[in-house]
């Protein structure tokens, strides 16, 4: 928690003071090669590889040689320890940039701007709101290479195990809601003593408290907070939402609770919460497999997309390679290859029907119902300039919460005062 905290102050300061803001410094023709650092939350070889291979292809089209080096920094402290990089010596010089911190990332002038390295691909082949998160004043700081909406991925095996139709059986009918989701998960429990759900990533009680809980919340009609500054997180509906889950964790026994281990991918949960890129985690599944779209609620269904964007290090020492790098690994012959894994932002591909069967571990069928339409209606996480000094502060508040006899409205009007000191 203190290196945490650490970071968190040093974004402050740095946005505060616009430490960062100044302009790259010109650089010289590389007579060498060109280390290049990259940093990513992921560590699977196959989606490095591919992302490597970009970065040779660019040498090659530049005519340089590029050393260069993956950083897989686990995602529960992505932000903590790339902030903290980024002031030594040893900082990357392109990072990956979740979308909560995005306004914080440019504001503090971390990210250098990318319009002029991103012209000679097309970048009007962007969807406009795709990218509205990465630019400010008319400027590109980041450039998302996923747009990838949540859904659900379950054991068809643990279903028919308990007699029960599946989540896509289910939403083919026009029944997939909140209570199907809960039914399915109790009875499961129930039936074969394996629990119903395990949250994202089962990050739900700490790094990912909001990826678990927003798509609810937002089904019920609600949401955590506006782009306006309205704070919704403790409203009726909100509530309610968050009581449906606390209920599912405490009084039916069907989710995996805090400090439990049990995994989905490893057969121990009939449902989890995923994106296109989790599936390559089933790979060698023991058990038949299916995904379907999130539930819905009340205001039906309201798909949470989870964005990521690709950078370059302002300060870096070559800044000029790095951006011009950036620009190479998001034109649209790069997405088409990366989009089975991560769902594009370029309208081109995400258009195309190839887009549909870019993955063959997912049907084009599924991947048109749980995943490009969705893009289409969904919906990003929330983000704020101050969101990391959010999510630290909250999370005192919302540990909380995971006790039985926790009184949720009392939680999130607490929650709420916490966002109210920063969002206005």
């Amino acid at each position: 928690m203190l290196k945490k905290l650490t970071a968190i102050l040093l974004i402050s300061a740095m946005v505060l003071s616009g430490l960062f803001a100044a302009g790259a410094k010109e650089e010289a023709a590389p007579s060498g090669p060109v280390s290049i650092k990259i940093a990513t939350w992921t560590s699977n070889q196959s989606q490095l590889d591919l992302l490597g291979s970009f970065v040779k292809e660019f040498a090659e089209k530049e005519g340089i040689e590029i050393d260069v080096t993956f950083e897989s920094i686990a995602f529960a402290e992505y932000n903590t320890k790339l902030s903290l990089e980024l002031q030594g010596s040893d900082a990357p010089d392109v990072f990956w940039v979740l979308e909560t911190s995005a306004p914080a990332f440019i504001q503090s002038g971390l990210l250098a701007e990318l319009d002029s390295a991103m012209a000679e691909y097309d970048p009007d082949d962007f969807s406009k709101p795709a990218m509205q998160l990465w630019q400010k004043g008319g400027k590109t700081y980041a450039v998302p290479f996923s747009t990838s909406p949540f859904f659900v991925i379950y054991n068809e095996d643990l279903f028919r195990a308990a007699g029960l139709e599946t989540p896509a059986e289910l939403s083919a009918k026009g029944e997939w809601n909140w209570d199907a989701f809960r039914n399915s998960s109790k009875k499961i429990k129930d039936a074969t003593g394996i629990y119903g759900y395990q949250t994202v990533d089962g990050g739900g009680y700490n790094e990912r408290i909001l990826h678990n809980l927003c798509p609810i919340i937002r089904s019920y009609g609600a949401d955590v907070w506006t782009a306006d500054g309205k704070i919704l997180i403790n409203s009726p509906e909100a509530v309610a939402a968050v009581q449906l889950f606390h209920d599912m964790l405490y009084k039916d026994g069907s989710v995996v609770p805090p400090g439990d281990q049990s995994d989905f991918f490893s057969g121990n949960a009939a449902m989890t919460v995923g994106q296109v890129s989790r599936v390559s985690k089933l790979s060698s599944a023991s058990f038949a497999w299916g995904i379907a779209p999130m539930p819905a609620g009340p205001e039906g269904d309201v798909p949470v997309i989870g964005q990521a964007a690709i950078g370059a290090f302002s300060k870096g020492k070559n800044v000029e390679i790095a951006k011009k790098l950036v620009a190479y690994m998001t034109n649209e012959e790069c997405v088409k290859r990366i989009a089975g894994i991560w769902p594009p932002a370029r309208k081109s591909v995400l258009e195309s029907e190839d887009f549909l069967s870019s993955n063959a571990a997912v049907k084009p069928e599924q991947m048109a119902a749980a995943v490009a339409a969705s893009i289409k209606t969904g919906k990003v996480l929330p983000s704020h300039v101050q969101y990391p000094q959010i999510e630290v502060e909250s999370k005192i508040v919302w540990d909380r919460l995971w006790k039985a006899d926790a009184d949720v409205k009392a939680v999130l009007d607490d929650v709420a005062k916490v966002y109210a000191k920063y969002i206005k």
